[in-house]
Order: C-alpha cells, then structure tokens, then sequence
C-alpha cells in the first residue's frame, strides 16, 4: 500500500512511477497517436466525409465511459469491502484472545500462592491460547494472498522493524530483499513466480514461532490431496485455518475441563461468539480473494476500450485540422479511459497486485504485537518458576495437533 502526503497540492505524486497506472497504459494511447499521426500523414478525404458526424461515435464513447466507471466503482467497493472486512476479522479474534485470558486469570484464588498448580496451569494456558490465535490469524492471511508455504511463518521477536507498508520502496525493498524490476513499472504483474518473491519477502511474524508438530500437522494437508491446482492454489491448503480454528476451540474446551474459564453461561459464551464472528470476517475476505471480477465483464471492457483506441483517431483527424493538437486530444482521451480501467484492474483485487495491495504483513505484526502483550500475566499470576520461555515447546503442543490432518 503505498503512502503519501498531501503538501504542496500533491504535486510530489507526479514523481512516482511505481505502482501507476501511467505507464502500464502508454503503450495503447501511444499506438492510438501512432495511428492518429498517420492518418495526418496520409490525409485522405473519405476519412472527413465517412466521420463528419460525430454522434454515432459520441454514443459509442458514452457506453464505453459507463462501463469503465461502473467497473472502478466496483473495483473500489471490492477493494474498501476487503479492508472493512481484514479489519474487523483482526480486531474480533483479538478480543476473543483479551476476553479469554480475563475470563480465566478470574477464575483464579486471590493468593496465588495457595495453588501453583492452577497458576501454571492457567499461564500456561494463556501462553498457547496467544500462540494458537496469532498462529490462526496467519494461516488466514497466508490463505487471502494465496500462500501456502508454512515457510513464510517466522517467529515474532518484538525488536525485529515492522514489515513495510510499500514493499517497492527501494530503501525498504532492500532491506527484506525485494526490488520491483523494470517491468513492474509497465504490468501488473501477479504471476506464480512474482507472488513466490513477495510471500518470501514479507513473511508472517506468528507469536512463540510454529512447532514442528504443527508444521507436520499443516503440511499433511497438501500432502495428503492431489496436487491438481489453478494457479498456485493446491487443493486442501485452504483447511489450514479450519485446523487451526479447530485448535482454538480444541484448547477452551480442555481449559474448561480443567476447572478455568468458569463463568455464568451468558457471559462465558460471548467468547464462543466472538471467535465465530472473527471467522465469518474471515469468509468475507475469503470470498473476494477468491471469487475474480466477472470474465464477460472484464472482457467486454477491454473489447470496447480496444475500440475505441482503433477509432479515436479517425475522428480526431476528421475534426482537427491541426496535427500537434489532434495528437496531443488522442493521447489524453485514449490514456485517460485507459488509465481508469488499470485503476480498476489494480484496486478489484486488493491482496495480490503490490504495492498497491493491502500490506497483510504489516497488520499480521501488529496483531501479533496486540495478541503477544496480551499473553502478559496479570500482577496477581506473576511467577517465574511458572513462565514458559518465548519460543519453546509448549505443554499443549500435543493438544493442538489433536484436529484431524485430512479432514474429510
């Protein structure tokens, strides 16, 4: 995503090329004026006589103009509808995790020193349930972006700089080890390879890292299916977050066997409830990663725009007898309707095409930074003989790969 200021009117924006859509267009409003230039070098006079009249041509312009504006607002509700969305999963499963831990440390003796054995079990408890819901919100992030490699899960250390908000930034590309070539200045370039390069760069910080059992838990799922795919997308990976979710709610029940999480059933269930809601967030994101702009649409935007860069010329040259000036009108009306429907292109899909994607590693830090500090233990539960050192093996590792490995 990338960032700007808004001083001196803006005019700083014109500086930067990286993820415009100026120049990815150039090439269509540049062969449209080649056209145009020809066509006034060979000035032939059916061209005046067969496009005189210019409102057949205005009525074709029109319905171009309303498809390409139908299809950017649609871009940007897809695009905004995915944020809202991100957002509220994030901030749900975050409360989930706070309501949690509160509920549980309330469970506990007022003096802590009567019963270590709750104490530790309850620390240990608050330990796994952080590790379980950071672990859940990148698998869910790895899902949206279309990630499957559990490589690009790295441990979360709290000194380590944030991801960047914009990956093509040269200072910040360099620093994680991606800079956008050339050619990402004139194509929007989503490829399985392109995507590879990025996910590698800008991994998922997960709190207390990913457990080999987990590892083997998760990759089983692609092991486990045939590896027909679309794209880079293999079948069974998107039951990762299932199993995760699983996990989740694997963990409050044998805390609620355990003796913790004791609460009056009305209030006990609103974590339940808020765990729900922050999947149902997650389907919605879901649902735009995976469900592209219509084809017919898309398509025929890109018939009539192709169109109408052939048949602009024609008209200018019929009505401007001045060359300078009818190159200089064909350009700005060819890239202009082109420039929109780029815009479209870019927007309808805000997780894949950087740098003008939502930046996922960058909100699955700081969600990991919210849910780690919440894993604190409250004053009245400290006790180091009963803390579990960041990044070791959990007591409950052996819970948490309870959820089956090939769900049916």
């Amino acid at each position: 995503m990338i960032t700007y200021c808004k001083t001196a009117w803006g005019l700083h924006l014109l500086l930067r090329w990286s993820g415009s859509a100026f120049p990815r267009t150039l090439i269509f409003s540049g062969a449209s004026t080649a056209i145009a230039a020809a066509l006034y070098a060979t000035k032939r006079p059916e061209v005046d006589a067969d496009w005189r009249h210019p409102y057949p041509f205005q009525a074709f312009a029109f319905i171009v103009g309303f498809t390409v504006v139908f299809r950017s607002q649609l871009s940007y509700g897809r695009y905004w509808e995915g944020r809202l969305q991100l957002q509220s999963m994030t901030a749900r499963w975050a409360d989930f995790c706070t309501e949690a831990l509160t509920m549980d440390a309330g469970t506990l003796s007022s003096n802590p020193d009567r019963d270590l054995q709750a104490l530790r079990r309850s620390h240990d408890f608050a330990q796994t349930l952080v590790h379980l819901t950071s672990l859940l919100h990148a698998v869910a992030l790895q899902h949206i972006r279309g990630d499957w490699e559990l490589a690009n899960l790295k441990q979360y250390i709290v000194t380590d700089p944030p991801p960047p908000l914009d990956a093509a930034v040269t200072t910040e590309g360099a620093r994680i080890g991606y800079v956008h070539s050339l050619l990402n200045l004139f194509l929007l370039r989503g490829g399985t390879r392109q995507r590879h390069k990025y996910n590698r760069a800008m991994p998922f910080a997960v709190v207390a890292s990913v457990s080999p059992v987990e590892v083997t838990a998760l990759g089983q799922m692609l092991a486990g299916h045939h590896r027909d795919q679309t794209g880079d997308a293999f079948v069974g990976a998107t039951e990762r977050v299932s199993a995760v979710y699983t996990w989740v709610q694997q963990l409050l029940q044998d805390r609620l066997n355990e003796g913790g999480l004791t609460r009056a059933a009305p209030i006990g269930s609103r974590i339940w409830q808020v765990l729900s809601e922050g999947y149902l967030h997650f389907e919605h994101c879901r649902a735009i990663a995976d469900t592209p702009f219509p084809f017919p649409w898309a398509q025929v935007v890109l018939i009539m725009l192709i169109l109408y860069a052939l048949t602009t010329p024609l008209v200018v040259v019929a009505f401007i007898n001045s060359t300078w000036t009818g190159l200089a009108v064909n350009f700005l009306s060819v890239q202009s309707y082109w420039c929109l429907n780029e815009v479209a292109r870019d927007l309808e899909e805000p997780f894949v095409y950087d740098p003008n994607d939502l930046p996922l590693a960058r909100y699955q830090g700081f969600g990991a930074g919210k849910t780690g500090r919440r894993g604190s233990p409250l004053p009245c539960q400290i006790a180091p003989h009963s803390c579990t050192r960041a990044g070791a093996a959990h007591p409950h590792d052996a819970h948490r790969v309870r959820a089956p490995t090939h769900p049916a």
